[in-house]
């Protein structure tokens, strides 16, 4: 493998009650098909493209996840349900050959998961 190979990053970050899943392309172009019935791209964003993590304060991002401490701030499912949302859009990937979502947001409060369209 070299640098000319495409690689897919599937990022995973949260707080006690949201997070995200980002499935995102490196390099930024990955040769598609040629088809007349999807709209193909060539690439993904990857998660910074969405988020500016010089913006975000130590204080803010909350403890880490493989930390014991984080386990007590942290409700039980978040990681748990990321990682089934997530790997669901991988799971498209291979299944389908093609994706209409290549990320989320989930908001365990409020029961909500908005998706991110490619």
């Amino acid at each position: 493998m070299d640098y000319s190979t495409p690689l897919y990053w599937l990022d995973f970050g949260n707080t006690q009650t949201t997070g995200q899943a980002v499935l995102g392309t490196i390099p930024k172009k990955i040769k598609q098909p040629a088809s007349q019935i999807y709209e193909t791209v060539a690439s993904l964003k990857v998660i910074t493209r969405f988020v500016k993590y010089a913006r975000v304060k130590e204080t803010d991002s909350g403890p880490s996840c493989s930390l014991a401490e984080a386990l007590s701030k942290q409700d039980l499912f978040i990681n748990s349900t990321l990682a089934q949302l997530g790997c669901d859009i991988l799971w498209k990937m291979f299944r389908n050959g093609m994706i209409e979502h290549n990320g989320l947001f989930l908001n365990l409060e409020t029961l909500k998961v908005n998706p991110i369209g490619v």
